[in-house]
């Protein structure tokens, strides 16, 4: 399967048709027919500024392969790849510059939770009994059997990011998500981090295109 250079094609109306080659891309920007773009992702496309030919599609499979710091997002015909992604997933990725990474989200809500009970520490009077010491209690149950975790939060919504972003400009026919294993190597049973969330993200992507 060959990877082809595909130009995103879309309606006057902004309606998503099917990608077209480079060379008639340009001739359509050179003869006024169509209007260069860019999407927030970064792809660029054209919209066309008058009626198009035809609105025949075929069908265009968006295939997500999930890993726990990286995924990789491809957009893919019968007999073309049209557009390849590599996702480097906010949640779980950790730079080779430094063991203490503050840029993923797991490194941030470490360090929060560090400064939220330095503060805590400090407004504390340890000269008196333990009972009048100022302990707060907590103001409500925030123990949720069905709160996605920040990190999982955080990885799920950038894949769902880009495919929002690309839906508007390919006429995405069927999502294929990967269903990955679900012990961990740590405890031995359970969900490992690449699965949890993923209920969540199917149907939130259902809404999109048929999952």
């Amino acid at each position: 399967m060959k990877q082809t250079t595909r130009i995103p094609v879309i309606s006057p109306l902004g309606d998503p048709l099917m990608p077209t080659t480079p060379a008639r891309c340009r001739k359509w920007i050179k003869n006024g027919k169509a209007i260069p773009k860019r999407n927030k992702v970064g792809v660029f496309y054209v919209q066309l500024t008058q009626k198009p030919s035809s609105y025949k599609l075929q069908a265009i499979v968006a295939g997500v392969d999930r890993g726990k710091c990286f995924t990789g997002v491809a957009f893919q015909t019968k007999l073309a790849t049209l557009a390849l992604f590599h996702l480097c997933l906010p949640g779980f990725y950790k730079s080779k510059k430094s063991n203490k990474d503050r840029q993923s989200v797991i490194g941030k809500m470490a360090k929060r939770q560090e400064l939220r009970r330095t503060r805590r520490g400090q407004r504390i009077n340890r000269k008196i009994s333990f009972k009048l010491r100022n302990h707060r209690e907590k103001r409500f149950s925030n123990r949720r059997n069905n709160k996605l975790p920040p990190s999982v939060k955080a990885n799920r919504e950038m894949e769902l990011r880009l495919l929002n972003e690309m839906v508007t400009i390919l006429p995405i026919s069927e999502i294929n998500d990967e269903s990955c294993g679900g012990n961990s190597k740590k405890n031995g049973f359970g969900i490992s981090p690449v699965t949890v969330g993923q209920k969540w993200f199917r149907n939130k992507a259902s809404k999109l295109a048929a999952v």
